[in-house]
């Protein structure tokens, strides 16, 4: 393969195409081929899954960040690991994950979950929550009914409350 074909602007191909890989793009260092061509080829398609190797930080909204604050240390026990910029706090918990709280009067509006945890032991997180106030949701929708604010399904089973501002947080474990 010299380097005339790799010039070509549809160079790399598009899924299904010649056995393409789907890029649609021109990948620079690639114009002259060998092995620098290969190289950038690599380094292009590492950069297409890096996430797959990323940590996840969820963004939660708080319309009072200093209520969202008292509610995750006084009701959840989980203290802010670093602070943001003025009006935004970050929190860490197990295996890397982290999780950010701010500022905005947006809070409140989404009807999703919108953050969760999971657990080994549903049962025990839910006890201890409610004996420190958190009032677990229940649901009664098509496909999703709670009893006692559990919900169970063939993978396992879940709860759901809202923090202080109103965002869905859930809890679940897998059998």
């Amino acid at each position: 393969m010299g380097g005339a074909a790799l010039k070509s602007p549809r160079w790399p191909p598009r899924l299904g195409t010649r056995g393409g890989h789907g890029l649609r793009r021109r990948i620079p260092g690639t114009e002259t081929g060998g092995s620098h061509a290969i190289v950038a080829v690599i380094y292009a398609l590492k950069g297409i899954i890096m996430l797959t190797d990323s940590n996840i930080i969820a963004v939660l909204p708080a319309k009072d960040i200093n209520r969202a604050k008292e509610f995750y240390r006084d009701k959840l026990g989980i203290e802010p690991s670093e602070s943001m910029e003025e009006g935004s706090v970050m929190y860490s918990c197990g295996q890397g994950t982290r999780f950010l709280i701010y500022q905005t009067e947006n809070a409140g509006t989404a009807k999703n979950t919108q953050m969760g945890w999971e657990t080994d032991n549903l049962e025990r997180e839910m006890e201890e929550l409610r004996s420190r106030g958190v009032v677990f949701e229940d649901y009664d929708f098509p496909g999703l009914k709670t009893e006692n604010g559990v919900a169970t399904a063939d993978w396992g089973k879940a709860a759901w409350f809202l923090d202080s501002e109103d965002n869905i947080i859930n809890i679940s474990q897998r059998t």
